[in-house]
Formats: structure tokens, C-alpha cells, sequence
């Protein structure tokens, strides 16, 4: 970054005390800065105008988290997640809070629509210092002297409400309701649904009242927060040429220039409540830089190692991955007990269902189970065509716990992609990540609508990493029970009156959530002691998987009720890695009736050798034949059978 723009971010940013926001405005961008740095810096500028607590809330449901978004105000606001037992520990993990709460059901949301928009209104209202009572959201800006970067978008009806509540609240932005039926993300619109969503959202920007018709105004930013289809058709011929991405369609006028960046969000409550958390409050620190292209000119460009030093020297943790470190082999060595970092740039070859290593390939099932959240950037061929089927390399990633991710919904070609230089020279000099990751200028079809989705919060910044970032302020208030003093009343009730093992497993869980591996895994051994295995390996596998302690991973496995898709890929990425001639008969028993539905014949054929010198050669085929005789459709089928031809 240049000294001007470095000392622009001092005085920007410099002393702004929450109490004294409104009196204390720092002087506007200067014009000669770029639209997108102007962009970034009002967004870095709200982040630290309000201070964060150092907390974790957890809830149960959508009416207690609203309520507890509520308390958010201009002297504080904390991360309030739904409490299940993946995306909260991960979130957790990274966050690393000194407290985390639980917090007891407050009821149900209101029934009517309209009740449910004004209480939602009102969170945004009152975060920024607001009263609902007397105060819209556009009064309370406007006595702030305070013009939104974006527009969020969304439905009371659709679960991605609870990441649009968030970031309205979080970035500043008025909210605008979207009602309808627009398909399902692994779907595709036709033209002329694509221009009746087109249009409204077009209107729905115009409506909030602020400039949004050129990059640079007012409105540079939309954050669509429910379901659509992923993709559309860009012209009435429907071809597959015309395929496009839903979230570089929309956010242009009717000759197709950009006025807006989209960030598109869906899934469940808990999912959408996450991505918004990791977004608003989690650091972007730590950098993987893995790349698979060849050293030759063709690829060179796109080599996600080359702005390793630079990223470094900016104060990131960044780490490059290249020729030995990323063939097949060294991949499937990382899968053992998950993986931990902020930020991923790859390139690969390949389509939906296979990406490309240096050597070797991987497939879905191959995607690395998370620690912690993760913000994807993906140089890939339809990787994002079907972003609900775990079955895809997108689907994966997404179901694995990415927060913001950049992918292809089609064949891009290698130049829809900014090249990772560019990427990080902007997001070094705060261009928000979405919007840094996409071709914004000049004729050409990269830059008009295109085939790269963005997931994500538009607004989120990957700026480079303060040295000394402002402390948390300790928390204030009733959130509920504090889970560090339920973890010792559970330890103490499993001494006396746990005959189920129902306490030692809710420890084991607990611990899980809040980050604590290491006791987890301890207080599973003393399950295992007390005879409490089939309760307690649920909450356990997890920290087992973490730890790699194989053998009591596989304890744990063989106690669980039920098998999910995330269990089963633990399984997989811990054990597989190091099968040989040591493992045992049992275990490859297991493995084989854990293959996994997406990749049955992939799980197989690396089964093969290991099954054939065990077995036989009869019973592999006896294997392959029943897996064919329940597979779930034709294009599965013919891959087991070409397996049953081969062996």
C-alpha cells in the first residue's frame, strides 16, 4: 500500500470511540482513491467503531437469538450462534472467547409476517444506537452521518434471515424483504425468471433510498440472504453456454454495468447464523497459498504461491504448498485430523465431481474436514454447480464449514479469474475479499456477467492483520449459563448419579464446544472406564478425530447410533491415509461398509488391494456387485460396474 493510503487508514480509523460516533466523524475518502478501497475503508471503519465482547452466546432457536441480537448497541456486540455440534465449535475454536454462554428458549417468533419484519428492523435500530419506538433505521443513519455501503435482501420466511438480521446490524446496512419462489441453489432459472428477480431486486435497491447506479456512489454492495438457483440463463435460447452465475447477474442495469457487488447467503438458521458470525467477528491471519499448475508461462500467472512473500511481509501468516507438497500422496497425508487456517487460494483442474493435484487427483470425499472456519478461494472448472450436493467438490467445501468462497458454476476458462497476485494486492488494500476476487473492468465477457459465484458477505474484509488489535471488553449482563462452571457441575454429578453416562457425555460435548480437545479426549477415557462408551462416543468423535487417536476414534465409531456424512468422512481422512499391510481384518471390514453414497466406487477401488489380499478377489466382486444392485442412479451404477470390469 502506498503511504497515502496508509496514512488515509490512520486518520480514518484512528481514536473513534463508540460513545462519541456521531460527534466524531472522520473526513470522507479522498477522490483519488479507488472506488473499491473507498469500499473497503467504510467498511473497516464501522469494525472499529464498535467494540467487541469477549463472549459466545449460544441459542436453541430463532426467537432467542433475535432477542439476543437485540442487546447488540453501539458500546458492544458479541457473536450469537445456534448451538449445534459442528459450525458453533468451529467457530468457537478460532473466536477463542474467555466465556461462552447458553442461553434458555425465550418462545416462538411471532406468527404474522409483518411482525416479524418489524422486530428484526428493530434489532438493526437499536445496534446502532436506535429506539424502534421512535427511530427508523434510515433516521437513525442519517443522525449518525452515516450512508450504508450495501443493501441487505432477504425474507422472514427463508432461514437465511438470521445471517441478513446479523450483517444489517453488523455493516450498517437497511434491510428490504424478498418474497417468492426462486428456485433451489443446485438449480437453474430460465431468462425470463432471471429478469422478474432482476427487476425486483433492482427496485428493491432503489427503494432504501441512497445512490446505488454507478460503483463508487452509495450502494456498492448486496447481501442476498435466501434461497435462489445458483445459476440462469443469460439469454432465451437456454443453451449451456448461456450459463451464468446468479450472483454476477444481479447488482447491473439493463445494459449489463455493474452497480453492485452480490454476496448470495442460504442454507438452515444455524448455517446462516454462522457464516454471518465468522464474517462480522472472526480475524483473517492465516493464509494457505496451494498450487498445482506447472511452471510453465501457459499457468505461471495463476500460480497462488507468487504473493506468498508479499503477504508475509504484510503481516499475514501465509504458507505456500507446491510440487512435492501437493501431489495426491501429501494431500491425503493433510486429511488426518482436519485442517486449521483462515484463508485458502488453490488452483486444480477438473469438474464437479474431481479436482486435479500436482499428481494424483481427489475427489469430493477428499475435501479436508475443517477445525475452524474457512474463506475459499477456488481456480476451478464446476466446482459451484451444485453447491447442495455433497457429491461436488463445491458441495463439499460448503457442507464442511467454508464461510465465504469464490467457485465456478460452469467452464469459466482460467482468465474469469483475477489472478492471485491481483487478489492479494487487493484485499491488502482493504477491497472487501468478494469483491476483490472478481474482474471489474473493460469489454469482454469477464467482466460482464459471467459464470464465478460468490458466497459470502459482499462487505468482509481479508485486510492485513493489526499488530495490535484492540482488546475485547470483558462481558456485562445476563446471557445465561456460563458453560466453563457447567462443565465442573457435570464432572461433579458424574460422580455420584450418572448411571446412563449421560453427564460424562454432555461434559464430552460441552468441552467439544468450547475448544477443549485435549480434556474431552480425557473425559472419554474415563467414560470408557465407567462402562459409558454408547453414550459418550457421539460427543467424542470429534475431539478423537482431532487428537488422531485412531484406535479410540474407532471404539467411538463402532458405539454410534447413527452414521452422518461428516462422521464418515472423519472415518475416511483418519484411518485410510495409512492403510497397509498391518491393518487389521476388522477394519477393513468397517471401511468397507462405511463407503461413502456420493463416491462408492472411488471408496472402493481405493479399497481394492486392501480387500483383494485380505479376502479375495471374489469377495471384492461380491462387494462391488451388492453396491450396484442399491446404486441410487444410473450414472453411479455404470461407475461400479466399469470397477467390476476392472477387478
Amino acid at each position: 500500500m502506498t503511504r497515502r493510503v496508509l496514512l488515509f487508514i490512520a486518520l480514518t480509523l484512528a481514536g473513534i470511540a463508540p460513545a462519541a460516533f456521531a460527534q466524531t466523524q472522520p473526513p470522507p475518502p479522498p477522490d483519488q482513491l479507488h472506488w473499491a478501497v473507498k469500499l473497503g475503508l467504510r467498511v473497516e471503519q464501522v469494525n472499529r467503531a464498535f467494540p467487541v465482547v469477549d463472549c459466545v452466546v449460544l441459542v436453541p432457536d430463532g426467537a432467542t437469538y433475535l432477542d439476543e441480537l437485540g442487546k447488540w448497541s453501539p458500546q458492544g456486540r458479541w457473536p450469537v450462534l445456534f448451538e449445534d455440534d459442528q459450525l458453533a465449535p468451529m467457530f468457537i475454536r478460532r473466536f477463542r472467547p474467555s466465556r461462552v454462554y447458553r442461553r434458555e428458549s425465550v418462545g416462538d417468533l411471532p406468527k404474522a409476517v409483518e411482525q416479524r419484519q418489524r422486530d428484526m428492523e428493530a434489532v438493526a435500530i437499536r445496534a446502532w444506537g436506535g429506539d424502534p419506538q421512535q427511530d427508523t433505521l434510515r433516521q437513525v443513519f442519517e443522525r449518525e452521518k452515516y450512508t450504508p455501503p450495501g443493501v441487505v435482501i432477504t425474507s422472514v420466511d427463508d432461514p437465511a434471515w438470521t445471517a441478513a438480521i446479523a450483517l444489517a446490524a453488523g455493516r450498517g446496512q437497511p434491510i428490504a424483504w424478498l418474497d417468492g419462489r426462486f428456485g433451489r441453489p443446485n438449480g437453474r432459472l430460465t431468462f425470463e425468471a432471471l429478469n422478474r428477480l432482476r427487476s425486483r431486486i433492482d427496485r428493491l435497491v432503489a427503494q432504501v433510498g441512497y445512490q446505488y447506479a454507478d460503483l463508487g456512489d452509495d450502494i456498492d454492495a448486496i447481501t442476498l440472504c435466501r434461497a435462489i438457483a445458483g445459476r440462469a440463463s443469460a439469454s432465451p435460447n437456454q443453451t449451456q453456454d448461456s450459463t451464468r452465475a446468479i450472483t454476477d447477474l444481479l447488482g447491473r442495469t439493463p445494459n449489463g454495468q455493474r452497480y453492485a457487488f452480490t454476496g448470495w447467503i442460504y442454507g438452515d438458521e444455524v448455517r446462516c447464523a454462522y457464516l454471518a458470525m465468522c464474517s462480522l467477528f472472526l480475524e483473517r491471519r492465516r493464509v494457505w497459498l496451494y498450487n498445482t499448475y506447472p511452471a510453465t508461462p501457459a499457468w505461471n500467472a495463476y500460480d497462488v504461491t507468487n504473493p506468498t512473500a508479499a503477504l508475509n511481509r504484510a503481516g499475514y501468516d501465509a504458507t505456500a504448498f507446491q510440487g512435492d507438497k501437493t501431489t495426491d500422496r501429501a494431500w491425503q497425508n493433510m486429511l488426518p485430523g482436519g485442517i486449521a487456517t483462515d484463508v485458502l487460494m488453490m488452483n486444480t483442474k477438473g469438474k464437479a465431481d474431481a479436482f486435479h493435484l500436482f499428481t494424483g487427483r481427489g475427489a469430493p470425499g477428499d475435501v479436508p474436514v475443517l477445525n475452524e472456519p474457512l474463506v475459499l478461494h477456488l481456480i476451478h472448472s464446476w466446482s459451484m454447480r451444485s453447491p447442495e450436493n455433497p457429491g461436488t467438490v463445491g458441495g463439499q467445501w460448503i457442507a464442511h464449514g467454508v464461510y465465504a468462497y469464490v467457485g465456478s458454476v460452469h467452464e469459466p476458462y482460467l482468465g474469469a479469474f483475477v489472478t492471485p497476485t491481483l487478489l492479494a494486492k487487493r484485499c491488502m488494500s482493504y477491497v472487501p475479499f468478494l469483491v476483490a476476487a472478481r474482474v471489474w473492468d473493460g469489454p469482454g465477457k469477464f467482466a460482464d456477467a459471467w459464470k464465478i459465484n460468490t458466497l459470502g458477505d459482499p462487505l468482509m474484509l481479508c485486510a492485513p492483520p493489526r499488530e495490535s488489535a484492540a482488546s475485547r471488553l470483558d462481558p456485562w449482563g445476563d446471557h445465561g449459563l456460563d458453560l466453563a462452571d457447567h462443565i465442573v457441575t457435570l464432572l461433579e454429578h458424574s460422580k455420584s448419579d450418572d448411571a446412563p453416562g449421560e453427564s460424562l457425555a454432555e461434559a464430552i460435548r460441552t468441552l467439544n464446544l468450547l475448544g477443549r480437545d485435549d480434556v474431552a479426549v480425557q473425559t472419554w477415557r474415563l467414560a470408557q472406564q465407567r462402562g459409558f462408551t454408547t453414550s459418550a462416543a457421539r460427543p467424542a468423535l470429534g475431539p478423537l478425530f482431532r487428537e488422531r487417536q485412531k484406535a479410540q476414534f474407532l471404539q467411538a465409531w463402532q458405539e454410534l447410533p447413527f452414521r452422518d456424512d461428516l462422521s464418515l468422512d472423519m472415518l475416511w481422512h483418519l484411518i485410510a491415509p495409512s492403510l497397509g499391510r498391518s491393518t487389521s481384518d476388522q477394519t477393513l471390514i468397517l471401511l468397507q461398509a462405511a463407503v461413502r453414497r456420493h463416491q462408492t466406487h472411488v471408496d472402493l477401488e481405493r479399497l481394492a488391494p486392501h480387500l483383494i489380499a485380505a479376502f479375495g478377489s471374489a469377495h471384492f466382486r461380491g462387494v462391488i456387485q451388492r453396491e450396484i444392485d442399491k446404486a441410487p442412479n444410473d450414472r453411479a451404477r455404470t461407475k461400479l460396474q466399469a470397477l467390476l470390469h476392472k477387478y
